[in-house]
């Protein structure tokens, strides 16, 4: 069975793996009849403009059927699907045709898992010494006891007011962030005990099923699903 992966689940899993990157799109040719466009992707925003990670362009032709006349538009999606697949999002995935036609926006390659690069630094403990000296002559003096003032008592922080906890899907879309959406935990089916973050790095099409098809009571995980898949489509629009 032929997997594609969508170019805007490719841009999610883009934007969770390397939030500061970014992909610089170039219109290299582009008249009546067709468009070329260049994509370089950067792992960091701050990246000098040769320091890109991959590049690929891609070309598209007007054509009479629906969407025909957006050929710009397609050839910049084609060419970010094809630099995000020559960076590794997606590569595992590639092999079929997109909706393009015929025309497949990757090259087939049979690739593993795609192991995860980010690793932590080893935390630095710092240590601070206190040294005390004595003098030579030992001196012999009467102790004083001063009272010793009470210490002020600060006022207690007023208590924030409770938050109502979600009960209906609309209030945890409401009031749910994407980065509470990535932590939440799958509790039934293959990828049970995976978080919805760690889903979309493996397999983020996959993610389409909890918001399409999941009935169950976790509501936290059915909204969780929704606003991965609708970042995803807003990176890609």
């Amino acid at each position: 069975m032929s997997l594609y992966l969508d170019v805007k689940y490719r841009l999610l899993w883009f934007r969770l793996h390397r939030p500061n990157g970014k992909i610089d799109s170039e219109i290299i040719h582009v008249d009546d009849k067709s468009a070329v466009v260049c994509c370089k992707l950067y792992a960091d925003r701050g990246d000098a403009l040769d320091q890109y990670v991959a590049k690929s362009s891609a070309q598209r032709f007007v054509t009479q059927e629906r969407f025909g006349d957006r050929y710009l538009e397609t050839a910049e999606t084609a060419a970010m699907g094809r630099v995000l697949a020559a960076a590794g999002y997606g590569t595992q995935f590639c092999g079929a045709a997109d909706m393009f036609g015929d025309i497949m926006v990757d090259a087939p390659v049979d690739l593993g898992a795609v192991e995860e690069d980010c690793s932590e630094e080893p935390g630095v403990a710092s240590q601070v010494k206190h040294e005390t000296k004595q003098t030579g002559t030992a001196q012999t003096a009467a102790t004083v006891s001063m009272p010793q003032p009470a210490p002020a008592t600060a006022p207690a922080p007023a208590a924030a007011p409770k938050m109502q906890e979600p009960v209906t899907l609309e209030d945890y879309l409401n009031s749910m962030t994407l980065e509470e959406a990535k932590n939440v935990r799958i509790d039934v089916g293959y990828y049970k005990g995976n978080t919805l973050g760690e889903l979309a790095l493996r397999k983020p099409s996959d993610l389409e099923w909890y918001v399409k098809n999941y009935s169950g009571r976790n509501l936290a995980l059915k909204a969780g699903a929704i606003l991965l898949v609708d970042a995803a489509s807003k990176m890609a629009s």
